[in-house]
């Protein structure tokens, strides 16, 4: 490591411990900064010192760590994130959730299995179990889909719609069968995202399941007059022609 980057650490650790709270979070602002510009395998010595500012009281400062951790990508920050996952505080949570995703470690996945029953909610939609379905399809473990089947029937449509997107990043054709469960769904846009996904996955057998969310979302945007429908009968109808044109080419 350059001499001058330890002594940036030095600089800003010390201020990690500082009565001011705001000033501690600058100093891990500023640690995350340095650890940034290094490479990955000599980011640990500034994830341990952010790692122990887990148990800080100011959730503002938890939710700081909990992004820096998954900016830095130091296998050393699972540890804390999983710690975070349960904070009492829900901005830390959902920011776990994010963060995860960005990680990019699969060993990421069982922490936001834990996390798929997460109440918090922001204009009344549940944004940790959404970001976590977002993560999980990041991730692009075929566990993933295991998770995801357990979030399909969400009350929530903003986490419906967020399974159906992660099925897609994913790519695993055992999607298909769980997004089937999405064909009728009462919210335009989850049905929108599920056409979408069914194309990405690219296999023969959602073409049934595509063309009947296509003609459901169809008859709605005929009875209800409802732009949303009316936009999603069209994002169906071209995913369905993508998928056609996908499974001609491999036939």
């Amino acid at each position: 490591m350059d001499k001058e980057f330890g002594i940036k650490i030095e600089e800003a650790s010390a201020e990690l411990l500082d009565a001011d709270p705001r000033r501690r979070l600058s100093a891990a602002r500023r640690l995350t900064e340095i650890g940034m510009n290094l490479p990955l395998e000599e980011r640990s010595v500034i994830v341990e010192k952010l790692c122990k500012l887990v148990n800080n009281k100011e959730a503002f400062i938890r939710w700081n760590v909990a992004i820096s951790l998954g900016l830095l990508r130091d296998p050393l920050g699972l540890e804390a994130l999983e710690k975070l996952s349960t904070d009492p505080h829900a901005n830390v949570r959902l920011r776990v959730a994010l963060s995860l995703g960005m990680f990019g470690d699969e060993r990421g996945i069982d922490i936001l299995e834990k996390m798929i029953s997460d109440s918090y909610e922001i204009s009344g939609h549940a944004v940790v179990r959404a970001l976590v379905a977002m993560s999980v399809g990041k991730l692009g473990h075929e566990k993933g889909v295991t998770i995801l089947a357990r979030m399909v029937s969400d009350r929530d449509p903003v986490v419906r719609w967020h399974v159906a997107v992660a099925f897609g990043d994913i790519g695993h054709e055992s999607g298909v069968e769980q997004l089937s469960k999405l064909a009728q769904d009462p919210n335009p846009f989850v049905r929108g995202h599920t056409a979408i996904a069914l194309a990405q996955l690219g296999v023969a057998k959602g073409l049934p399941i595509l063309k009947q969310i296509l003609l459901f979302t169809a008859k709605r945007s005929e009875e209800t007059g409802n732009e949303a429908e009316k936009k999603m009968a069209k994002v169906c109808n071209d995913a369905l022609q993508t998928l056609e044109q996908i499974t001609e080419r491999t036939r």
